[in-house]
């Protein structure tokens, strides 16, 4: 989906007259990531209506909050401040999350006061029309909609008066849109709603477990320490297995590319691993975030590599 379809969405999102707001909490239970729902009903009339008017202007006006996002591209572990990810909800980065934070949302089960609620973020579900179509929208913000307003006095008719107590203030910006079964973020605050460091620091073990056996390094304890450590997890996400197979099988391009991005052999033919920037450029390169300059062929760090169409 393109920027264009997204903004799409937003300037419809008054055209849905039928939204339903929810509390969420997700939290680690015993070293497991666990969530639950809280409904929340708003009486007063338009009032969600009017507020989602205000969110698609912020977002849609010349100069609004799409404007500074340049495209939309897969989630590949980068940190692009102008890239919106997207994501499938299948995808194993984020599958078993978004089943639980699902079930969730369609079964609160936490009733009572919803002031009570150990909210830490909220979420408007409806349905939008499309090109004719309609597409089910979730907008999430992470943050607790809970607020004491401090220092605040309401005029009671003859005097001021302390405000006490706690208000819902719903926040004009989300951090995820999801539209039908596709996840996209418009910034980090999309991995803390689905786990997703837990996700991507798995991909990165067993990926090191596939560089290990591959035989291409000389180390594997410190391999496997200098390659889990650091942000380095998180470019796993991105691993190029083609890349490393071509390591494995090719020793022409594998000194080709030892020359090309510094990464220091030993005697026997492997890359050294026990030496940390070693590791870092080796990550780099099998996970797609080293390539060559073309304009003088020399190695550069690149965020993520896309194949130019």
């Amino acid at each position: 989906m393109s920027i264009q379809k997204i903004t799409q969405i937003f300037e419809n999102l008054s055209h849905c007259t039928r939204w339903s707001l929810q509390l969420l909490n997700g939290r680690n239970v015993r070293g497991e990531f666990v969530y639950n729902a809280h409904d929340v009903v708003i009486v007063t009339s338009n009032a969600i209506t009017e507020f989602m008017k205000e969110l698609a202007i912020i977002y849609t006006k010349s100069k609004g909050k799409l404007s500074k996002y340049n495209m939309v591209c897969n989630y590949d572990g980068s940190a692009v401040e102008n890239r919106i990810y997207k994501i499938e909800i299948v995808n194993e980065l984020i599958c078993e999350s978004y089943e639980k934070l699902r079930k969730a949302m369609e079964k609160p089960d936490m009733q009572g006061n919803a002031l009570e609620f150990p909210a830490t973020s909220y979420v408007f579900k409806g349905n939008v029309p499309v090109d004719g179509n309609l597409a089910a929208v979730k907008l999430f913000t992470l943050i607790n909609p809970f607020k004491v307003l401090e220092h605040a006095f309401a005029w009671n008719g003859e005097s001021f008066k302390v405000l006490p107590d706690k208000y819902l203030l719903l926040r004009k910006y989300i951090d995820v849109l999801m539209i039908d079964s596709t996840a996209y973020l418009f910034n980090m605050n999309g991995e803390k709603l689905f786990n997703m460091e837990r996700a991507y620091k798995t991909i990165c073990r067993d990926k090191v477990e596939d560089v290990i056996c591959s035989g291409i390094i000389s180390d594997e304890d410190m391999f496997r320490q200098y390659a889990t450590s650091g942000h380095n997890p998180r470019k796993f996400v991105a691993f190029d297995e083609n890349r490393l197979q071509r390591i494995r099988n090719d020793e022409v391009f594998k000194n080709k590319m030892a020359e090309k991005f510094s990464i220091i052999q030993t005697s026997d033919g492997t890359f050294d691993s026990s030496i940390g920037d070693n590791v870092n450029r080796i990550v780099k390169f099998l996970c797609r975030k080293g390539m060559i300059d073309p304009a003088d062929e020399n190695p550069v760090e690149v965020e993520g590599a896309r194949r130019w169409v």
